[in-house]
């Protein structure tokens, strides 16, 4: 058994999507008998989620300084291995001194300098790295992308007789988005469409799109995904991790780019047919954006967990 520190948050500004794949990670770690604790800065939304799962939680004091802490947590919980999918302060010192004390130092999709010092780094296809400023060894592909295990398993896709359209904003929607697509679905789209919609009951639009036509159907917490999806015949989406699981489940879709990081990202997808894009600013529907078809697609189970665990045998 390994102890396990994972660094990550999620908040109203952050989103969902790092403390959504690190529990996807934390998991299967737990299911095959190691140890894992998450260390967290004091946001709502990520403890929330985390505590849901029932893992322990490293709340950071706010008069403790970022390297201190860290060398609490890792003294405190006897720590082999340390993830970080975070992208703040993170000291690069600290991954040296952990792995003067041969820690093993993984890094998740991160951008960030503390991760050029990292043994094992994971990047998903769109990433653009320059992998001669990385120390530790870099693995790169669909296949290091962190999905929740039920996206690997293949389903039966139900036939609608009336297209059903998903739109999710992902966990917090912190732009306001969701009412205006919406909007513009309901005034563009000829054709009788049923249109799902994913969003928090406490988001400032919740009522207006629950009154606002009754083809919508509107979900707050879904407690399975997959299922919801296999329902769907197109998403609107801000990019992010729900992209693979979308493709996963080979459901075509429209990204909203938040910012020109998402904006680069959604490329990849863009070029091989799998999506449209727009940003956040100029989102102007077309009626042939919604021709997409996903056939053939096939995204294998991340191999991840078994490159970290494989390097501390």
């Amino acid at each position: 058994m390994k102890n396990i520190l994972i660094r990550c948050d999620a908040s109203k500004k952050i989103g969902l999507g790092h403390v959504v794949r690190c529990l996807a990670l934390a998991n299967e770690l737990r299911d095959l008998g190691h140890n894992v604790v998450f260390a967290m800065k004091s946001y709502k939304t990520g403890l929330k989620e985390v505590f849901s799962n029932k893992f322990e939680i490293e709340i950071a004091p706010k008069d403790l300084k970022y390297k201190r802490w860290l060398d609490i947590c890792i003294k405190t919980n006897k720590i082999d291995i340390f993830i970080g999918d975070i992208r703040d302060d993170l000291p690069s010192k600290a991954i040296k001194n952990m792995k003067k004390k041969s820690i093993l130092t993984v890094a998740i999709d991160e951008p960030s300098d503390y991760a050029k010092e990292c043994d094992l780094c994971f990047y998903p296809p769109h990433a653009n790295i320059n992998t001669n400023d990385y120390k530790g060894k870099i693995y790169q592909g669909f296949e290091y992308v962190l999905l929740r295990p039920e996206f690997y398993k293949v389903y039966k896709k139900i036939k609608n007789k009336v297209p059903n359209i998903l739109v999710m904003m992902g966990g917090t929607d912190k732009y306001n988005l969701t009412l205006e697509i919406i909007k513009q679905l309901l005034l563009k789209l000829k054709q009788k469409t049923n249109i799902s919609v994913i969003i928090k009951e406490n988001h400032k639009d919740y009522n207006d799109i629950l009154n606002l036509n009754k083809r919508i159907d509107i979900y707050s917490n879904v407690d399975n995904m997959t299922k919801l999806l296999t329902s769907i015949d197109f998403a609107i989406i801000s990019f992010g991790i729900s992209a693979y699981e979308l493709l996963a489940m080979k459901v075509p879709a429209i990204h909203i780019c938040l910012d020109s990081d998402h904006w680069n990202a959604s490329q990849l997808f863009v070029d091989n047919n799998f999506s449209k894009r727009y940003k956040k600013d100029n989102i102007n529907f077309r009626l042939n954006d919604f021709n997409l078809k996903l056939d053939g697609i096939k995204i294998n189970k991340s191999q991840v967990i078994d490159k970290i665990l494989k390097k501390v045998e």
